[in-house]
């Protein structure tokens, strides 16, 4: 009985010295991201989905911070730390607008902030149609954004419908009063109208990503644009009215008090979803100048401790599933092709291609720009 019961015990000794050696835990990734709740809430289901796969190799935690409460704080808190030379921090990956990712390197002076990406590691990437605007080497794009001309498809049209920016003008000086646009520093739809309106006068498209103060030297033509639509645009109390926010034009829209606007497609998407835009909403481009977006990506920082930990999360987000949770979640514009998302929202963006956005990031101009409408077009009577 005592041989027995040593060998137990032996046995259970064994056991568990060997349990350490047995165990398999995952590492930790650190995402870390900013903006509206609804970001939060993309990547709460992101990373529940993907936390929940048997084969996830990593651990994805969310770091999240609400646009106005801080995030401001995260540039210079990641920029000091990789300029004090810290390498084992939380701060392991990052999803962000791709102009704004390009403000650490600003920061920084360097593009070393973010590891260069080995994208062999991505089973995914192949995949992806929407590239980088920038950084090509250092991001992957999990979504798309941008701005299009929403209508209404019941009172629109589709003779009718303008297809080019000259044809546009002749629409809304045809149509008095049926189109508007939210004052450009209050929303980012209205702000890619007039910045495209402008810029598509410039011949050099490299202006499009340049803070060079010598474009604006060309923006003459643009504005003399917008002031000859001014009158003929949205008035309330016979007056021309530029409403305040995105949504402001949305409830024109909605109230069917204009039947074309510019307006960012997730947030028509949305709309429609909650029935307050009619199924008949349909979204477009026009063919000789698009409307501006973005890209927005995902990064793995240099100053973190997961490194490459991170690819597996990373090629999650960019699957079919991880894109159909993106699209169903956040009324978010895939980043690979509608078809391989098994989801009946598909439809609603299959007219948008990506591969076709149009990107504008230009600095400290905008500031310029803003001053300059608001000088000469907000006080046209």
């Amino acid at each position: 009985m005592k041989k027995i019961l040593t060998l137990v015990l032996a046995l259970a000794l064994v056991l568990s010295l060997g349990a350490p050696a047995l165990a398999t835990e995952k590492p930790v990734v650190n995402l870390w991201t900013t903006g509206s709740q609804n970001v939060a809430d993309l990547f709460n289901a992101l990373i529940t989905e993907y936390n929940a796969l048997p084969d996830a190799k990593t651990e994805v935690r969310l770091q999240f911070l609400l646009s106005g409460t801080g995030d401001e704080g995260m540039l210079s808190r990641v920029s000091s730390a990789y300029l004090a030379g810290q390498k084992d921090t939380e701060f392991d990956m990052m999803a962000e607008n791709t102009a704004s990712l390009q403000s650490y390197i600003d920061e920084t002076g360097t593009e070393d902030i973010f590891l260069t990406l080995d994208f062999s590691k991505l089973s995914n990437y192949g995949n992806v149609t929407l590239k980088p605007s920038i950084l090509q080497d250092k991001v992957v794009p999990y979504r798309g954004t941008t701005v299009v001309f929403a209508y209404d498809s019941a009172r629109v049209p589709a003779e009718e419908l303008p297809h080019t920016w000259e044809e546009l003008t002749q629409w809304i000086k045809a149509h008095p009063g049926r189109f508007a646009y939210n004052e450009p520093t209050t929303g980012g739809a209205g702000s890619a109208f007039v910045r495209t309106a402008v810029y598509r006068f410039i011949q050099d498209k490299s202006s499009y990503t340049s803070v060079d103060p010598v474009w604006a030297e060309q923006w003459d033509e643009g504005f003399a644009w917008l002031a000859d639509i001014h009158p003929h645009l949205y008035k309330s109390g016979g007056s021309v009215v530029y409403v305040a926010k995105n949504q402001g034009t949305l409830d024109l829209l909605i109230n069917q008090e204009v039947d074309i606007i510019p307006a960012w497609a997730d947030q028509v998407l949305t709309n429609v979803g909650q029935g307050t835009l009619p199924e008949t909403t349909r979204m477009y481009q026009l063919d000789d100048a698009a409307l501006t977006g973005t890209d927005v990506s995902m990064a793995i920082l240099s100053i973190g401790k997961a490194g490459e930990a991170c690819y597996d999360f990373m090629d999650f987000v960019i699957s079919p599933a991880g894109q159909k949770i993106a699209l169903e979640n956040m009324k978010a514009i895939p980043v690979i092709d509608p078809a391989l998302i098994d989801s009946a929202q598909k439809d609603l963006v299959a007219d948008l291609k990506v591969e076709n956005f149009a990107f504008m990031s230009i600095g400290n101009l905008g500031d310029v720009f803003n001053e300059r409408w608001n000088e000469e077009i907000m006080t046209l009577k």
